[in-house]
């Protein structure tokens, strides 16, 4: 997906109200991209029947928001805003195993899920299956927390993503995540500013032209929290490799503890 808008977009959804704001922002992010959302439910054995009727109703939404008229048509959806909708309902032992095939099989190339503000020994057990169908799927996606909001007005499909800050660090090369992450914010704002946060005592030397990369000194987690406040960011940033070691296991990686703390959504991206 680098380079480019995302094109194929899941939102993987447990049908339940508190997903409805993670939903929108999918579905603001598709029209923007003129993409591809598949809305998926992975199924268990205990699946109701009338469990499409609960699936989101996108074109419910897209009148509210004063994009298409009450009686369009789902062609007519496609042929206006340039998004083409699949509701997915999947059969999967687990739904991290569900999720993860299903992006593959799809080419999904940008996951929007809801995550649970879950700390300590209970995430430690139970896990989070939005995280690790991400670490999983290794695609690129934007988390929201439950008691979130994010940058998408759910009512109104306004956007309010004006800055986001993007975290770098010497050991991975920042110039392709910056240029995933400005294509990722142009396309809801063309006037969105990627702001650039190194924390150590000195700045690294990176290949590229990046715009000005602000030093802080202090514990990592909290330093990026701490300036994504001062400075209103509408989302955090974060180039992810995942999770090295049993350290991190135990208490999760930086961009995981980020999330748990952030004060808005926070976007992954995979990098090698």
């Amino acid at each position: 997906m680098l380079g480019n808008p995302p094109k194929s977009i899941v939102h993987p959804t447990d049908l339940s109200f508190g997903s409805l704001d993670a939903f929108a922002h999918a579905l603001r992010i598709a029209v923007a991209s003129r993409a591809l959302l598949h809305i998926l439910h992975i199924e268990g054995e205990d699946q109701d029947e009338d469990d499409w009727e609960r699936f989101p109703h996108v074109r419910e939404m897209l009148a509210r928001w004063r994009m298409i008229e009450p009686s369009a048509s789902r062609a007519e959806v496609t042929e206006k805003l340039g998004v083409k909708l699949i509701k997915a309902a999947v059969e999967s032992d687990t739904p991290v195993h569900g999720v993860a095939a299903y992006v593959e099989r799809h080419m999904c190339d940008l996951m929007v899920l809801m995550t649970h503000n879950r700390s300590g020994l209970e995430r430690w057990l139970e896990g989070s299956v939005a995280e690790e169908a991400a670490r999983e799927a290794k695609t690129p996606a934007l988390f929201l927390r439950e008691d979130q909001a994010g940058f998408v007005d759910r009512e109104t499909g306004a956007v309010s993503l004006n800055t986001v800050l993007m975290p770098v660090e010497a050991s991975v090369a920042p110039l392709d995540a910056f240029r995933h992450v400005a294509d990722f914010a142009h396309a809801l704002n063309p006037a969105a500013d990627v702001m650039l946060l190194h924390v150590g005592d000195d700045l690294p030397i990176f290949d590229g032209l990046l715009p000005h990369i602000e030093l802080r000194q202090g514990p990592v987690v909290e330093t990026i929290l701490n300036y994504a406040k001062e400075i209103g960011a509408d989302m955090i940033a974060m180039p992810t490799r995942g999770r090295h070691g049993l350290l991190d296991a135990l208490r999760g990686s930086t961009t995981e503890r980020v999330l748990r703390q952030s004060p808005c959504p926070l976007y992954a991206a995979p990098v090698k």
